[in-house]
């Protein structure tokens, strides 16, 4: 799915007006969430509501395009169910416009026909977890350790959120981390690079945790059509 942009901030102004009802931006944030599309009635028990003000909730949502429609049949037959579910595309609001993901796409181009595949993955992996290091001692400012400071899971989930991730953390104790990725910011790309964008992936999330590559696996991938990318860490 390509990305739209916000060229005149006329978008902009309508995604205020959307996203200032709190209400609006829980349902959005649950619908993100959802394995499947929802209806009305269904977002509206979630969240104690009269399905006439969740249905309302929803199509302005709907309305800047952030929520597909479709339906679903009912149990007992009739008229089907009106469903919504978040919509893939992702909005880049920038004015002016910057092309930033064009200047990337042709990098990966360059890379990818001048590198032998295992090297550009292997250098990947690198850079990118020299870029999680740099975020971590970021992070940890004053407190960053002589040498390159490890986060905590929390931590490291709360700069992923921040940064346009939909990611879950569960921790096995003593020492095993297992982060899933719903939304990766580099989707596009990686669906077309996955061999470059990935390894840069996951050498960030090995950086800001401080775990080597050995100790870290993954066993799915948005890239190959997973719902999710599963990284499993033993720190």
């Amino acid at each position: 799915m390509g990305i739209s942009y916000d060229s005149d901030g006329s978008y902009l102004s309508k995604l205020a007006d959307v996203f200032g009802d709190p209400t609006r931006r829980h349902i959005f944030a649950h619908l993100r969430q959802a394995d499947v599309p929802l209806t009305a009635s269904q977002v509206a028990d979630e969240f104690g509501l009269h399905r006439t003000v969740a249905r309302a909730h929803l199509e302005r949502l709907g309305e800047v395009g952030l929520l597909l429609t479709g339906t679903r049949r009912r149990a007992g037959g009739g008229r089907p169910a009106k469903t919504y579910e978040a919509a893939p595309e992702r909005l880049e609001v920038m004015l002016p416009p910057r092309r930033y993901e064009r200047l990337s796409r042709n990098m990966l181009r360059l890379i990818a026909a001048q590198v032998a595949p295992a090297a550009a993955a292997a250098a990947a992996f690198d850079v990118g977890r020299a870029f999680g290091e740099e975020t971590a001692a970021a992070i940890a400012g004053d407190h960053a350790a002589a040498v390159a400071p490890r986060l905590a899971p929390h931590a490291a989930a709360a700069w992923l959120d921040e940064s346009g991730y939909d990611v879950t953390v569960n921790e096995d104790p003593p020492h095993t981390v297992v982060v899933e990725v719903r939304n990766c910011v580099y989707s596009e790309l990686a669906r077309e690079f996955p061999d470059i964008v990935c390894p840069f992936d996951r050498g960030t999330l090995c950086g800001m945790l401080g775990v080597s590559p050995e100790r870290h696996s993954q066993t799915h991938t948005l890239s190959a059509g997973d719902p999710y990318c599963r990284h499993e860490f033993v720190l």
